[in-house]
């Protein structure tokens, strides 16, 4: 009787030298979008969807990186409002990679972008009790910026999903020649 292989837990990324290359591009991509001029949203969006890239070509280890470096470099702008929701971006990106790395595959899609939401939607809801009362940069507009993040994060979780899935296939058709 021969042993069966365990299950893969984590995403499978791409060949080794494409995955290194890739993996830093989206990795520098990602702090490129954080220091750039733009909208708090579309940089948010921005760091959000290369960080999913980055982990679904790279591997966790750059999806992390860009999860975790792109918002502290962010800081670099002097944008106060990137100050106010750093926090929550780099809570955000934490749980929701690392509710993709434990629920790995199917269940991913699911969990993976919740999680993402978790500390925001949490914050968007105290931030409206007389307790915690705070203008949020992204208010009025909470609600888009909670959607859009949900959409990007689904998004981002399917792709990796289905890259791991058409890379477990084609690693299925070499093992059969």
């Amino acid at each position: 009787m021969t042993p069966r292989a365990a299950p893969r837990v984590t995403v499978r990324p791409a060949p080794s030298p494409q995955r290194l290359v890739v993996g830093f591009f989206l990795v520098l991509l990602a702090i490129v979008v954080a220091v750039a001029p733009l909208p708090l949203l579309a940089r948010s969006l921005g760091i959000l969807a290369s960080s999913y890239a980055a982990l679904a070509f790279g591997g966790l280890p750059f999806a992390f990186a860009a999860a975790l470096l792109a918002p502290v470099a962010g800081l670099l702008t002097g944008d106060p409002d990137w100050l106010v929701m750093l926090p929550l971006l780099l809570s955000s990106g934490l749980l929701g990679f690392l509710g993709l790395d434990y629920a790995w595959r199917y269940p991913a899609v699911a969990i993976s972008p919740l999680l993402y939401m978790v500390p925001q939607a949490l914050a968007w809801w105290l931030s409206q009790r007389d307790l915690f009362a705070i203008a949020l940069p992204w208010q009025p507009s909470a609600p888009v910026w909670l959607a859009l993040h949900a959409f990007v994060a689904l998004l981002g979780t399917l792709q990796a999903v289905g890259l791991d899935r058409l890379r477990e296939r084609s690693a299925q058709k070499r093992g059969r020649r």
